[in-house]
């Protein structure tokens, strides 16, 4: 390659600190992980960093929404002269369909894995007929 064509290239950092006004939060599509099984709908939302108080799950018609809120990870006592991370809002919605008991959705979150199970109503489910000898 001639010596021409090689280029330096460098990152200039600004030395201005974060100012609390530019600072933008960001909305995150949280990746979801979904199974079916005879009983129900199990989602499976990587959401890092959201505790319990700042999630929300909220079933509006037949729309299913998550969002949950990462405060700020900076200390009060700092002030950043540069960050790249900052406050951060997941949100994502889903259609149910008319099989889904909406009355028994339950909701946990472990290790920053929000887990949604969607249950199906009972006249949908499969069902074993057993049978009789005579």
């Amino acid at each position: 390659m001639p010596a021409e064509a090689t280029r330096e290239v460098s990152v200039k950092q600004s030395e201005a600190p974060v100012s609390e006004e530019r600072e933008r939060v960001r909305t995150i599509v949280p990746p979801v992980d979904v199974y079916e099984n005879s009983e129900g709908i199990i989602l499976l939302a990587d959401m890092p960093g959201v505790p319990k108080e700042n999630l929300d799950v909220q079933v509006d018609k037949d729309v299913l929404t998550i969002k949950g809120k990462i405060a700020k990870v900076v200390p009060d006592n700092l002030k950043p002269l540069y960050a790249e991370f900052g406050a951060a809002e997941y949100e994502r919605a889903f259609t149910l369909g008319a099989d889904v008991d909406i009355s028994k959705i339950d909701a946990r979150i472990s290790k920053g894995v929000l887990r949604l199970f969607l249950p199906k109503l009972e006249e949908v489910r499969p069902k074993k007929i057993e049978i009789q000898v005579e």
